[in-house]
């Protein structure tokens, strides 16, 4: 199969979903659909407070666990003959997606799971997955 996409965004938490895209990237890639993945963790730093004396360390925590995080994922697709790129980052989920799309420029894809809200949370928070297909004008694999 020939390359149709160049660089794809695989953005992973601990999810089921997570897992499932993360499986779909690995067969598209070594299909040779996908020529390069980056997976990207995203880690919640809202609620570490700058000011308190221990800061430091709870953000230490979290970049340490996102990377554990990252190389379970690269495990699982090496396993099956892809070598992705790592890379995280701290913050709001759907925001730092954006901001790696718009300031890196090369990406054509994104591949994502889709989280089960129900339709109170669904309709208060939006899922992550929705506002990043929306804002975004690459194409977007959205996998449940």
């Amino acid at each position: 199969m020939e390359v149709i996409f160049n660089k794809a965004l695989v953005p992973l938490d601990n999810s089921e979903q997570s897992l499932r895209a993360a499986h779909k990237a690995a067969e598209l890639a070594s299909a040779g659909v996908i020529k390069d993945l980056v997976l990207l963790n995203v880690y919640d730093s809202s609620k570490v407070d700058i000011t308190k004396l221990h800061s430091q360390d709870k953000l230490d925590e979290l970049r340490a666990d996102s990377l554990e995080l990252l190389q379970t994922y690269e495990s699982i697709l090496i396993e099956k003959g892809v070598h992705p790129r790592l890379k995280r980052a701290g913050g709001e989920p759907s925001s730092l997606i954006l901001d790696v799309i718009d300031n890196d420029g090369t990406y054509d894809l994104i591949i994502m799971g889709s989280r089960k809200l129900n339709k109170f949370k669904e309709l208060a928070l939006g899922s992550v997955s929705d506002r990043v297909g929306r804002l975004v004008d690459i194409p977007v694999l959205i996998v449940k």
